[in-house]
């Protein structure tokens, strides 16, 4: 190539030729990919591809449970036992009395029967003193009053009570008092007015002193 340039130039020296810029075009070319040829890594051949190993699974399914036992066959129905009826036992009846022996000849030793002791006489009648009749306080009970309900007065009187013989009050005292005087006053004026039972000693009537609670609350009245 260096024989051809120089023939080319020594022809035409001093006159401007396409040929020679070709030819010195094509061979910088051809130098200049031989060397990249050359410097080019060689470049390995792709691995072959993997193959996939492909796992076929395949589920079996567990064999049937097996039938129950069939059932026992039934018991015969039981026969319940014969009932014993106990027949009542004949009761034994006493012999029958043997008659009483009468003797006809009466003897010399034989004495009479002492006659039979008169009835005993009645126990005394018990002592005790006197008491309220019930139904008295029922009847006639004892008057709240209205001053009292107004002041908002209540409060329990016990009275001290002097019975005669026929049941009557002869003497009223007040053993406690309510702290208010309408109130120990209306229970006074209410047991005048009463029977009591009379207190009793060998069986005849006494006097006789009693009790008498007398309770005023102003939610009862």
């Amino acid at each position: 190539m260096t024989d051809i340039k120089y023939k080319i130039e020594s022809e035409q020296p001093d006159q401007f030729s396409w040929i020679r810029v070709a030819g010195i075009s094509v061979a910088t070319a051809l130098h200049i990919a031989t060397g990249l040829f050359l410097l080019a890594p060689v470049s390995k051949s792709a691995p072959a591809e993997e193959k996939e190993d492909i796992v076929q699974v395949t589920f079996i399914e567990p064999p049937p449970p097996p039938p129950p036992p069939p059932p026992p066959p039934p018991e015969p129905p039981k026969r319940p036992p014969p009932k014993v009826v106990e027949r009542p036992q004949p009761v034994p009846q006493p012999p029958p009395p043997e008659p009483p022996v009468v003797f006809e000849d009466a003897s010399p030793m034989a004495v009479e029967a002492p006659p039979p002791a008169p009835p005993a006489p009645p126990a005394p009648p018990q002592d005790y003193g006197p008491s309220e009749d019930q139904t008295y306080r029922r009847i006639r009970p004892p008057r709240y009053p209205p001053q009292a309900l107004r002041n908002r007065e209540q409060g329990e009187v016990i009275l001290r009570v002097l019975v005669d013989t026929n049941g009557d009050p002869i003497q009223i005292e007040v053993e406690k008092s309510s702290r208010s005087r309408l109130l120990d006053r209306a229970a006074m004026d209410a047991v005048r007015q009463w029977k009591f039972n009379p207190g009793i000693r060998n069986g005849q009537p006494v006097q006789g002193w009693v009790l008498v609670p007398i309770n005023f609350r102003l939610d009862e009245a």
